[in-house]
């Protein structure tokens, strides 16, 4: 006569576990880059906000030296703004700044004080990096990585 074991043998019983440590895994790898990606993302659309305000920065301080400087002359900002005001100007930079342009908007207003006549120059400076005809700011762009910051200064002479 034959003996039959009392404990039939089973198999397979870890492979559940298996498939559901995998399905875990690959759910925490796909969470990890997409967090990643969202991250870089962010990381580079605050540098591309830094540098945009370096730009306009860059267009207000050039802004700023052509009005103070003391000679006089057609090609001075000073003369421009007194001319035709507003007067337009886009920049173009190099280096980091490569895909920036700024585009420097100056106006007068001149005031009498007393015995003396006060003039204030008012100059805007926006920088983006998609520009529209070569000026700034691109109202009509739809794209994710766009970017635009604007610096005003007044000057009274």
């Amino acid at each position: 006569m034959k003996t039959h074991s009392a404990k039939p043998r089973q198999r397979g019983f870890l492979i559940i576990g298996g498939v559901f440590l995998v399905i875990v895994l690959a759910g925490l790898a796909t969470y990890l880059a997409s967090v990643s990606n969202t991250a870089q993302t962010a990381s580079l659309a605050d540098f591309n906000s830094a540098r945009a305000y370096r730009a306009a920065r860059a267009g207000a301080e050039w802004a700023t030296y052509l009005v103070l400087q003391t000679a006089g002359g057609a090609n001075t900002l000073k003369t421009l703004c007194e001319t035709a005001s507003p007067a337009k100007k886009s920049l173009s930079f190099g280096s980091t700044l490569t895909p920036f342009t700024a585009t420097v908007t100056c106006s007068t207003v001149t005031f009498t004080e007393g015995a003396s006549s006060v003039t204030v120059y008012s100059i805007v400076s926006n920088a983006c990096n998609l520009p529209s005809a070569g000026n700034c700011p691109n109202a009509a762009t739809t794209s994710a990585t766009y970017v635009e910051r604007e610096i005003a200064v007044s000057i009274t002479n």
